[in-house]
């Protein structure tokens, strides 16, 4: 549309000038504190401003929180000793089964990966790199019709696909990876979020009503704590890495890893993880049912704000870096006195 100049008088000048002076200023984006070193990376660009909150963030735990059509009540195994302390059995560890309430083998299959607690073997320390040549490897695949993902999980016999890919470690060392790989990544926390819970969700009538493989329970014991984890401590949620902290025998601490405006006020005594530089380890998970949301990508119906659907899922081990020592600690440590 072409601009008109327009001739104004004196006085709308000086209303117009009262009206653009009581527009409140943007609030500086958080900074990490400063540390001896962090992960190699190129300059991240600044978080977007956080929208506003959704309309369940008030909202009081629902009186049925299960939303499971397929009336499952079985105990979770964990086949194996868990590999973390402070491990706690917790309501969803007596009512929903490892493939938690899925339907079909696809999802029963990617189910049990997410949930999979007994990963061995030395961590890999990875970068956000790692992760981008593991999803060009997948995709390589896609574009080869050998691979398929976004709008369903792939079959299982396809999972088998996902390992021995080539990438390279944090040294930038080539290395091969793969899913149920262990790996280790330290980066930045960008978000944290007990996600598909009540209080979330942008439906005027009703939050979100859990996910499946946590059999479909919006209550916040019942569901994995969303990381989203950055290069740097202002980077777009658009560039992350995803980690998930499953419920499953959840250490008390661990839950209380939350730093998100809806979610937290939800959370007894929330941890101040927002900004917070963390080594975070697990096995390496591709979440098939999504697409990747990369920063200036197309999105889409499957995709969500992150660089690449590969994972950091379940978490195993979570350390933080404490300034003060000059080291990192335990989530444990770091959080005593908090």
């Amino acid at each position: 549309m072409k601009r008109t100049l327009l001739i104004v008088a004196p006085g709308l000048i000086a209303l117009a000038f009262l009206i653009t002076s009581c527009k409140p200023s943007s609030t500086p984006t958080p900074s990490s504190t400063s540390t001896p070193s962090q992960p190699p990376s190129p300059p991240a660009t600044a978080q977007k401003s956080p929208g506003p909150l959704g309309p369940h963030c008030g909202d009081s735990p629902p009186a049925n929180p299960s939303n499971c059509k397929l009336n499952i009540d079985q105990p979770f195994n964990a086949g194996c000793s868990v590999p973390f302390s402070g491990s706690q059995s917790h309501d969803i560890d007596l009512h929903c089964p490892n493939e938690g309430c899925a339907k079909n083998e696809n999802d029963k299959a990617q189910n049990r990966v997410k949930n999979n607690l007994c990963a061995t073997g030395t961590p890999v320390e990875i970068s956000v790199t790692s992760i981008d040549k593991l999803q060009a490897a997948v995709d390589l695949l896609v574009q080869q019709h050998q691979f398929s993902y976004g709008s369903a999980a792939p079959p299982p016999a396809d999972r088998a696909k996902l390992q021995g890919l080539s990438t390279v470690d944090v040294n930038g060392q080539a290395v091969t990876l793969g899913e149920g790989k262990l790996v280790t990544l330290d980066a930045f926390v960008l978000d944290a979020k007990h996600d598909d819970t009540f209080v979330l969700g942008s439906d005027p009538h009703k939050g979100f009503t859990g996910e499946g493989v946590n059999c479909n329970n919006s209550l916040f014991e019942w569901n994995d704590i969303h990381v989203a984890l950055g290069e740097t401590a202002s980077a777009e949620e658009c560039s992350s890495v995803t980690a998930e902290i499953i419920p499953h025998f959840r250490p008390a601490v661990w839950d209380r890893f939350d730093s998100n405006p809806c979610t937290s006020p939800h959370v007894t005594n929330p941890l101040p993880v927002k900004g917070l530089r963390v080594r975070i380890t697990g096995q390496l998970f591709f979440d098939g049912s999504h697409t990747p949301g990369p920063c200036g990508g197309p999105g889409g119906g499957h995709s969500f704000p992150r660089r690449a659907v590969w994972e950091i899922h379940p978490v195993y081990a979570i350390q933080v870096f404490d300034t003060p020592k000059n080291k990192f600690v335990t989530l444990e440590e770091w959080a005593q006195g908090k």
